[in-house]
């Protein structure tokens, strides 16, 4: 039901990890002993960014094979490419440069390369001038409490009555406290009308939400009255509690006070805790460690509005120079993205709106091997093959790529079997299809699947918003989408930083995966072992 998908609307997406070390065969740089070494970590993010420093492990004395203790902490980012670089350092003396030190050899990888490694492991060759000098073993482990929520029930008894002619209308807020001593809101209740003894809704809140996963920090409860006016309303009474009390079995209820009340202590009511339940989400990390893969299906527009290839001024136009047009530019962004997600890197590509065989053709096969291209420059190339080849035609339409997406996802899918899909579709124009679409997208809204939209050149995309129903459901001939699965961003918006473009259209993933594992009852596969 919308109400079930609608739970993990407001997943979060940012993941703080763990980078564990241990180094074999290093150089011996010690004349009298063995090395002293430490491993330096410094990420990346952007082609053109700098290397920049985000932690180091401990020194440890005298070892090659050494296993080091000291974590080193950041966030993983799904839509980004994070490049890392581990230095390796024989520490003589006190510097805190690593130039100051004998440098033992280094490794480049990315974040994403580590995360989809079986068991989350991966060793690399640690290279100096060019030549390789002993291994560097890299884990990947998210940080527990990111993933903790806490399922809870609250009551209340024997309420002051705020309203002459009725009863209050009573509502539960929760609060927890800014660093300048303020209060910031972390939950409202509904409100239940006429009522002095109130049983809202349970609910569930992440730690990090509730208490910044801090368990004795104080947090406010107040109960108010609801005046239907559309504010706060009237205090009806108030405590401090702390998570850890919440949670304890013993004493499950607690007086509510209200300052301005000088009768019975200031005594307003009591709160009650019907039930609470710890709970560990599966995350987004947990199901890739268990061998579910994202998988990327590729669609490009082939109508004639793109204009002729071998003019200039075509967005099919292939540059002798090197330079990317707009459709190579976008495949390149989001497919070196995805690419380390899938084991096998084939990635399947149809094309539209083409004439092929004297007829025009809504879904074709692009690539010579059907099971598809391979990587990102095999995308490229398959993508220049079939624009040399193929008369550009129209009218666009999507219904019959999305259908053919909403196929391949639908095959062989199991809890032992995970895969996600995410089409991405590659476009000049307005579609012309337009109901055709919505129904398509709401049959495959209940797949594993995702769909992006990037629209190249400098038409009018306004109508393409219609498609990415960020403020709810799409609906259309009676039906209703189970979740929003489609994402439309304009390339030129990000022409100038590629990057970007992957980190805007594929931010919204993890979450898509989640929402439909978990109403498909997935949970994670035990984690592939390492080899």
């Amino acid at each position: 039901t919308q109400s079930t998908w609608g739970e993990f609307i407001g997943y979060k997406m940012s993941f703080k990890v763990s980078l564990s070390f241990s180094c074999r065969n290093l150089l011996d740089k010690d004349i009298q002993s063995k090395s002293d070494p430490m491993v330096i970590v410094f990420l990346k993010e952007g082609s053109s960014a700098p290397w920049k420093e985000i932690g180091r492990t401990e020194q440890l004395k005298d070892t090659l094979n050494p296993d080091f203790t000291q974590l080193v902490f950041m966030d993983y980012k799904f839509e980004e490419i994070q490049n890392l670089k581990f230095a390796v350092v024989d520490v003589d003396n006190k510097s805190q440069q690593v130039n100051a030190q004998d440098y033992l050899g280094e490794f480049e990888t990315k974040l994403s390369a580590i995360v989809a490694s079986s068991g989350r492991q991966l060793t690399g060759p640690l290279s100096k001038k060019g030549k390789a000098h002993g291994t560097i073993i890299c884990r990947v482990d998210e940080v527990l409490e990111c993933k903790q929520s806490l399922k809870i029930q609250f009551a209340a008894d024997k309420l002051d009555n705020k309203d002459f002619l009725g009863k209050s209308d009573p509502y539960l807020i929760i609060s927890r406290p800014r660093p300048d001593g303020s209060w910031m809101s972390v939950h409202k209740t509904e409100v239940i009308d006429n009522n002095l003894s109130p049983v809202w809704n349970q609910f569930t809140i992440g730690l990090s939400t509730l208490c910044n996963s801090l368990v004795d920090m104080p947090l406010q409860f107040e109960v108010f009255d609801d005046d239907g006016d559309g504010s706060k309303g009237e205090l009806i009474g108030g405590c401090q509690l702390t998570t850890r009390q919440i949670m304890e079995t013993t004493n499950r209820s607690w007086s509510l006070v209200n300052p301005k009340k000088s009768k019975n202590g200031g005594i307003a009511g009591t709160l009650k805790v019907l039930r609470t339940e710890l709970l560990v989400e599966h995350s987004f990390l947990d199901y890739l460690a268990g061998g579910c893969e994202v998988s990327m299906l590729a669609g490009v527009d082939f109508t004639g509005s793109n204009g002729n290839p071998s003019d200039p001024k075509s967005l099919h136009f292939v540059r002798s120079d090197g330079n990317l047009n707009e459709y190579e530019s976008a495949l390149t962004a989001v497919g070196s993205v995805l690419a380390p997600y899938d084991s096998d890197g084939l990635i399947q590509m149809f094309g539209f709106g083409a004439k092929i065989n004297g007829q025009p053709n809504h879904c074709f096969g692009m690539t010579q091997n059907p099971a598809g291209a391979v990587g990102v420059q095999g995308m490229l190339d398959t993508y220049r093959n079939v624009i040399r080849s193929v008369e550009l035609w129209g009218p666009t339409n999507f219904a019959p790529i999305i259908t053919a997406a909403a196929v391949i996802a639908s095959q062989n899918q199991s809890q032992q079997n995970q895969k996600y899909f995410v089409l991405l579709i590659l476009t000049d124009g307005v579609i012309t299809d337009i109901d055709e679409t919505k129904t398509a997208i709401i049959k495959a809204s209940h797949l594993p699947l995702s769909i992006i939209i990037i629209g190249v050149g400098g038409a009018d995309f306004t109508d393409m918003n219609a498609l990415d129903s960020d403020n709810g459901f799409m609906k259309h001939a009676g039906l209703t989408a189970a979740r929003d699965i489609v994402q439309f961003v304009p390339f030129r918006n990000f022409s100038r930083n590629p990057e970007e473009l992957a980190r805007a259209t594929l931010k919204e993933v993890p979450g898509q995966l989640l929402s439909f594992v978990k109403v498909a009852g997935y949970v994670p596969n035990p984690p592939r072992q390492r080899v």
